[in-house]
């Protein structure tokens, strides 16, 4: 390859850059028709300009993206074998030399190793290039009006290898793919950053992006000064797309690394929503009828109440169940009272009708949707759990002992931020149940009302809560588990997500103070174009 340096020392940054296909297939000074000129020389000498050591060529026609991707591993290999460290290294790719760049990642499988995919991720890479799996930290950046390339989000959330940190970008410099032909510091500048290691920076602000009122209103809420801290994650997606994603405060308070945007958190009651879905599958397969009694799948259990609380008292919280031993606090269907044990229940009569236990189950209908990061506890595939933490009598922070203590079906699945926005896609774009039945799991059912400790007076429908208020429809839930706050919030006219977790517990005893972070950012988001007009 060819070398704009010849002299290294490891204690400098490498950039490997690969151009677009345009300058592979046509002589460097030709014109694009709609495009113009490409800057291939401008591009390496602004990044030479900020010091960096940059490697690259132009490449013969009809290059073999996998094979030289291939050769591009052999060198980074080189510098790695000679001293230099993965996190000095970045691989930056425009178009096919994206594509090149995500071979390599792929390749490489080095979560050290820091890559820029520019203008490089199309709608259907997800099935046609089965063998891309990002790795190491990648920076996706796009151009809003380049309708071909557009987010590399479902590529990062389909791949399998260990990504060490993902962001997004959105430019609106309306010039379309030509966008990458020229040396735009739009592009250039937050790839210089990345390369530098400034993962934590936040982009949107020095970008022309739509909504950045939106990024900056919350960055400065979550980044302002205060005793007790938002910790842990939060994004707003639209369409697929990142509209907003930042990490605050450290998965371990007991070491200074920084949070992966592919940690995982526990979910508290989100996990409803999971459990509700697998009992309506079993619906809509004839399995299960929602207005018999429940003793019919469950003919173990003694009580008498068995034969009066059907399935849809459990889906609603109006069965009046407090124990399995004891008689019911109130006639079924009668009033609501929110609850833990009826969503195990329903697990309990989803594993009798389809012959599969509740993990086995859930691992299938979590795989239907791509969501890799995601567990039911008991099948110990996680490997990116971040520790737990309540504040205790004294104000300290303690590691928690008793975040499993939930039944799984109501509040202990495993997730990360990007896979409840991959959840709310596939949920509510009818990728799981029909329409009839996701209809009737996010109507208000009759007097399935909550007086809620966070928002009030909150209208259920089945394993979810469902607002319309202020003529914005609003779906989801907030989750609650000791050392973990979570909240997962879908917007459908505009396909809007909002998503904040947390492992850290202030004020466990207050929850309304505890949940003041996300309380406050739905808030925010509600008020926002965002929700109320769309892009």
């Amino acid at each position: 390859m060819f070398f704009i340096f010849s002299q290294f020392t490891h204690a400098q940054h490498y950039v490997f850059f690969l151009h677009n296909k345009f300058i592979e297939e046509n002589p460097l000074n030709d014109a694009h028709p709609e495009y113009g000129k490409a800057d291939y020389y401008q591009i390496l000498y602004a990044f030479k300009r900020k010091g960096f050591q940059v490697i690259s060529e132009l490449r013969p026609k009809n290059t073999d993206a996998r094979l030289y991707a291939k050769r591009v591993v052999g060198q980074i290999d080189s510098l790695v074998a000679g001293g230099a460290n993965g996190s000095q290294i970045t691989v930056i790719g425009t178009s096919k030399g994206g594509y090149i760049a995500q071979f390599v990642s792929s390749y490489l499988k080095n979560r050290d190793v820091n890559y820029v995919f520019i203008g490089s991720c199309g709608e259907e890479d997800v099935t046609g290039i089965p063998d891309i799996n990002f790795s190491g930290n990648v920076l996706s950046i796009y151009e809003k009006s380049d309708l071909g390339m557009q987010s590399c989000q479902n590529m990062r959330n389909r791949s399998e290898n260990v990504t060490g940190r993902f962001k997004e970008i959105e430019l609106s410099t309306g010039l379309k793919h030509g966008f990458l032909f020229k040396a735009l510091p739009q592009w250039i500048d937050p790839a210089v950053k990345w390369a530098k290691r400034n993962y934590g920076t936040d982009y949107n602000k020095s970008l022309p992006l739509e909504g950045a009122s939106l990024s900056e209103k919350m960055d400065a809420f979550l980044s302002a000064p205060t005793d007790k801290p938002f910790n842990g994650i939060v994004l707003v997606s639209q369409n697929g797309a990142s509209k907003f994603t930042k990490v605050y405060g450290r998965p371990s308070l007991e070491n200074d690394d920084e949070f992966k945007f592919d940690d995982q958190f526990v979910v508290g009651s989100i996990s409803k929503q999971f459990t509700s879905v697998l009992l309506l599958r079993e619906y809509e397969k004839g399995h299960v009828k929602l207005n018999v009694p429940i003793k019919i799948y469950l003919p173990e259990l003694r009580q008498s109440w068995a034969d009066t609380v059907t399935v849809h008292h459990l889906l609603t919280h109006m069965h009046g169940i407090n124990s399995l031993d004891k008689p019911l606090a109130f006639k079924p269907g009668t009033q609501y009272a929110y609850s833990q044990i009826g969503y195990d229940l329903l697990a309990r009569i989803t594993e009798k009708t389809s012959g599969k236990s509740f993990a086995v189950q859930s691992a299938e209908l979590f795989r239907k949707c791509k969501m890799y990061n995601t567990f039911h506890p008991d099948t110990k595939g996680y490997q990116n759990l971040v520790v737990g933490y309540t504040e205790d009598e004294n104000g300290s922070l303690i590691p928690e002992t008793r975040t499993f203590q939930n039944f799984v079906a109501a509040g202990s699945f495993i997730s990360t931020a990007q896979d409840l926005a991959t959840w709310n896609m596939c949920l509510h774009e009818g990728k799981l149940l029909s329409a009839s039945t996701y209809k009737l799991m996010t109507t208000k059912q009759k007097n399935a009302v909550r007086n809620h400790p966070i928002f009030g007076v909150v209208e259920y429908g089945y394993g979810i809560t469902v607002d319309s208020h202020e003529d914005v429809l609003q779906l989801g839930q907030t989750g609650f588990s000791a050392g973990f706050i979570s909240m997962n919030f879908y917007f459908p006219k505009t396909k809007t997500s909002i998503i904040a977790l947390d492992n850290v517990v202030w004020d466990e005893n207050n929850l309304k103070s505890a949940f003041q972070y996300h309380s406050e950012l739905l808030k925010m988001i509600r008020e926002s174009k965002l929700v109320k007009k769309g892009y």
